[in-house]
């Protein structure tokens, strides 16, 4: 879990003095830069990320959405209430009140129903694979700012050691066992390296905002990758393919597409109406006069399919219906491929990793300590010690880098297994 750091002003008077007032202010406003989050994983990082980011809690009202509109999927329409009157001289007229509800001729308020709970259903691995895309942005954000925040490390280090190196150069030069030329050099690789710092430090400042926005911290909040990229010694066993929100979201495309070439076909028939009335009237009836009549009835109606078929949109649905299988045949083979070469990619990454790191770098740091030790006893001169260090900086940067570029190759090898971080 994450270390969040705050500092708060103590205040132990009532009334504090002028300067204590300005103290406390100043305290206020430098407190949100001091909010901190120490991520130890990447795992960590996607397990803040699936927990805090934002753009997740505002994606998450979608299976709300769904379940509201869900409520209405599969009712029938709401019954008609019908009422005339009608006045005429001496008295006459006629009232009538009824009341008429349609119902469908097939299974389509079911069909309806079904559609509905799988849009809900959809709702929810659309959340998943949003939360799949988080999960792959935080794990590769993280071992950016490992990284980079390594890189500055690196030459935070490198730069000390020529600091010190460039003293005694300077020193010796005062006292005629150096030349000025020599100490010239000394400061001005001091120099280099100090302006070459500036790349991983700006490096690390966007990998930083990049990874404090996926995990839903403030805009001063800081972030701190603590890895050392120490490379396993054996690759991961290849796995086979996981649930995929993706896989299962095409998979359940198919399936509605089956309710809805069904419901088509069901909507084919229109609803019948079905109603009752009842209806009284007062008319003359000569010789007799005014005489009243009550009635009580019972009335339907069918549409007749004749002009509107309803074949377009079952062909619509069928040719939907096909698209998606042929969709999600597409999607299973570009995953399986994907599987496949980024494992690839892993493996060779790592060899290249471990060539660097296990070869490369004990060679460059024994060259350069004999370049030391013979500049020492009087046998070389400075710039061989410049240049053996400035080509172990190279080397182990660049060993840095095929170790970032390792664990950003086993990041898209997890995402494309669907390999999801545990939550507790």
């Amino acid at each position: 879990m994450p270390t969040f750091f705050l500092l708060f002003p103590t205040f132990r008077h009532v009334f504090p003095p002028p300067g204590g007032i300005a103290l406390a202010l100043f305290a206020l406003i430098a407190l949100p830069a001091a909010v901190a989050a120490e991520i130890r994983s990447a795992d960590e990082a996607a397990r803040l990320a699936l927990r805090q980011n934002p753009d997740l809690a505002a994606a998450r009202h979608l299976v709300a959405e769904a379940r509201g509109r869900s409520r209405d999927a599969g009712r029938p329409a709401n019954p008609e209430v019908e009422a005339e009157v009608a006045g005429g001289p001496d008295a006459e007229g006629r009232v009538s009140v009824g009341f008429t509800q349609k119902f469908p001729l097939t299974s389509r308020l079911r069909l309806e129903r079904k559609l509905s709970a799988l849009d809900v259903r959809a709702a929810e691995l659309e959340i998943q694979v949003r939360e799949r895309r988080v999960v792959s942005a935080a794990r590769t954000a993280f071992y950016e700012l490992a990284a980079t925040q390594a890189a500055v490390r690196l030459l935070e280090k490198q730069t000390k050691l020529a600091v010190e190196f460039a003293e005694k150069i300077r020193k010796s030069a005062s006292e005629g066992l150096a030349s000025d030329l020599e100490a010239g050099e000394a400061e001005l690789a001091v120099e280099s390296l100090r302006v070459r710092s500036g790349d991983p430090a700006i490096e690390a400042a966007g990998a930083e905002g990049k990874l404090a926005g996926l995990l839903g911290l403030p805009a001063t909040g800081r972030v701190e990758a603590v890895s050392s990229l120490a490379l396993p010694d054996q690759l991961p066993e290849a796995r086979s393919l996981k649930a995929r929100p993706d896989l299962e979201l095409a998979a359940l495309a198919l399936e509605s597409g089956d309710v809805e070439t069904a419901l088509a076909r069901a909507s084919r028939l229109e609803d019948v109406s079905v109603g009752i009335f009842a209806e009284g009237e007062r008319f003359r009836d000569e010789p007799e006069g005014i005489e009243p009549e009550a009635l009580a009835g019972l009335r339907f109606s069918i549409p007749l399919p004749l002009w509107k078929t309803g074949a377009g949109r079952v062909a619509e649905a069928e040719s939907a219906r096909a698209r998606r299988a042929a969709e999600a045949d597409a999607l299973r083979g570009a995953v399986l491929r994907e599987i496949a070469t980024t494992y690839r990619v892993m493996a060779a990454r790592h060899q290249a990793a471990l060539r660097s790191e296990r070869r490369l770098v004990p060679a460059a740091r024994a060259q350069a300590e004999a370049a030391v030790t013979a500049f020492q006893r009087g046998e070389g001169a400075a710039d061989d010690v410049f240049r053996s260090r400035l080509r172990l900086t190279e080397i182990e940067l660049e060993t840095l880098t095929a170790s970032k570029n390792y664990f950003l190759a086993h990041a898209a090898w997890l995402d494309a297994i669907g390999e999801q971080p545990f939550l507790p």
